[in-house]
């Protein structure tokens, strides 16, 4: 079974009961086929999301502080409180410094949350990689939200990464993100050799939901 993450950012279209019916209509797509669905809505909506909806729901990040004297601080543990079974880490528009990561992605799994951490190149993939994350994105900054799909205008860069991180004994799954906005670019990921995408503005963007997850969906197997 391959994966399908949808960043839903803080586009206006899916803040307050949005992220909700977005969300709802990732879960009718993949109960009808056969994909593990992954959404992270803002982190405002992240209990309203996961109350909701029968999905798995991940934040967008997190922070490394804790305590009680953290004001404006994004807690792993609350965002687990909050129902969030895991989280994004180091995208491009988020980018952690690598000194937080590696205290992060461990206290993540201490606390049994699931990570996709995402890198720009396939030297970085290869070095997240082994910290042990579920989930490793390539994502080259330049062509998120472009409409130009990283499968086709760097093929190579998202083969060497798969050759790259799997050489390092890394045995999750390994996604590619950046411009994928159709059936057939999520194909051509596939056929390059990872495990799902990571999306964004293709889906929240579309007029029909439901419909884009179910064609980008539909093209993982």
């Amino acid at each position: 079974m391959r994966t399908l993450i949808v960043n839903f950012k803080n586009y206006p279209e899916v803040l307050g009961e949005g992220s909700v019916r977005l969300a709802l209509a990732v879960k009718r797509a993949a109960d009808s086929i056969d994909f593990e669905a992954i959404v992270a809505p803002p982190t405002p909506m992240l209990a309203l999301v996961a109350s909701k909806v029968k999905v798995q729901v991940y934040s967008q990040s997190v922070g490394s502080k804790s305590g009680d004297k953290t004001t404006g601080a994004i807690m792993p543990e609350g965002v687990r409180v909050a129902g969030a079974s895991g989280t994004i880490l180091n995208h491009s528009e988020s980018r952690v410094p690598p000194r937080e990561l590696r205290k992060l992605v461990p206290k993540l799994a201490s606390l049994e949350m699931g990570v996709c951490l995402c890198s720009q190149t396939a030297a970085e993939a290869a070095e997240l990689a082994r910290l042990g994350p579920r989930y490793l994105a390539i994502e080259p900054p330049e062509l998120i939200g472009s409409g130009v799909a990283v499968s086709r205008a760097k093929p190579e860069l998202v083969e060497r990464t798969v050759s790259a991180v799997r050489k390092t004994g890394y045995g999750g799954r390994i996604l590619c993100g950046a411009g994928i906005v159709s059936g057939e670019d999520v194909a051509k990921a596939v056929e390059l050799g990872v495990d799902g995408v990571l999306v964004a503005s293709s889906v929240v963007k579309a007029q029909d939901w439901e419909a884009k997850i179910r064609e980008l969906a539909g093209s993982l197997k």
